[in-house]
């Protein structure tokens, strides 16, 4: 059973069955969350034996092995049962049962099923983070369920002959944030580091402009041709390097406004975005934490 919290470097092997991965391609029209929130599920083949579930709340990534299925990044609450109907017709011919569920970060669009999945006796992985950031949902009255694993830096998950590594980078949308890579298939799954909108950092989560950019260079040290993000569909390499240059430019361009002396409440205003199409409407306390950041590297670099 898998219970224990780990600190990193660690290894998990929840089976070590060497097997052949099935190839099942199929993409389905939706099936129906209970009444109240009707759903689409879209089911696109990523690779051999990957599977991308889009629709319901984050992405969900399914990938095959002989022991068992894992599983990327659940749904929004209601849509549980529309979820399992989808990865039951991925595995409809060899009837896998999912063997364990990783969540990217503590956002309900992916731990939203991580009550249901805990209870059917499927454990839930996450960055420690998670763990602890994961409060009541005022909305629903309902707590969504912390991760019944966690680890700090480092994870490796293995399962019928599949290899899926759990890296923590830093800070950058949240302070929990996961990529897991998968070796064999050059996959990297990397929840909402990457956006094809405007950057959005939670800094009430321990989220980062600054670092973000870090964060991604790190994952540009594997070897990966796919990525696939939170929401929309996937992308390339490249796709990925132009994010990290336009977010290095961005806060380039932040430090260069603070350290000529701009004000907090000046900074927005005078910050170009433009050309990336981009728009930041940070207030309050968010607006606080990313010029305290911009300070602190300042200060930082006249250290030097």
């Amino acid at each position: 059973m898998l219970s224990a919290k780990r600190s990193w470097p660690c290894t998990i092997v929840l089976v070590s069955i060497v097997g052949v991965l099935a190839h099942v391609a199929s993409t389905t029209k939706a099936q129906s969350a209970p009444a109240s929130a009707p759903v689409t599920l879209t089911t696109t083949l990523v690779k051999t034996g990957l599977f991308l579930i889009s629709g319901g709340g984050a992405n969900t990534l399914v990938r095959l092995s002989a022991a068992g299925l894992i599983l990327v990044d659940g749904k929004l609450p209601n849509n549980y049962g529309a979820l399992i109907s989808k990865v039951k017709k991925i595995s409809k011919f060899i009837d896998l049962p999912i063997q364990v569920v990783i969540v990217t970060n503590p956002n309900e669009d992916r731990c939203g099923t991580n009550t249901k999945f805990i209870a059917a006796g499927v454990p839930v992985i996450a960055q420690e983070n998670v763990k602890r950031d994961l409060v009541t949902d005022k909305a629903a009255g309902e707590k969504l369920a912390p991760p019944t694993i966690t680890y700090a830096r480092d994870y490796t998950l293995r399962l019928g002959g599949v290899e899926a590594k759990l890296m923590h980078f830093g800070n950058a949308h949240t302070d929990g944030d996961t990529v897991v890579y998968f070796p064999n298939l050059k996959v990297v799954a990397v929840g909402d580091l990457f956006t094809p909108n405007t950057p959005d950092p939670e800094f009430s989560g321990g989220g980062s402009l600054v670092d973000w950019g870090p964060v991604l260079a790190q994952i540009l040290k594997l070897d990966f041709d796919v990525v696939v993000p939170s929401a929309g569909p996937v992308i390339t390499r490249d796709d990925l390097v132009a994010f990290k240059t336009k977010i290095d430019i961005l806060v380039s361009r932040a430090h260069r406004l603070v350290a000529s002396g701009v004000r907090e409440d000046q900074l927005l205003a005078q910050l170009d975005t433009d050309d990336f199409g981009w728009r930041f409407n940070f207030t309050g306390t968010d607006l606080d934490r990313f010029y305290a950041e911009l300070t602190k590297s300042k200060r930082r670099a006249e250290q030097r």
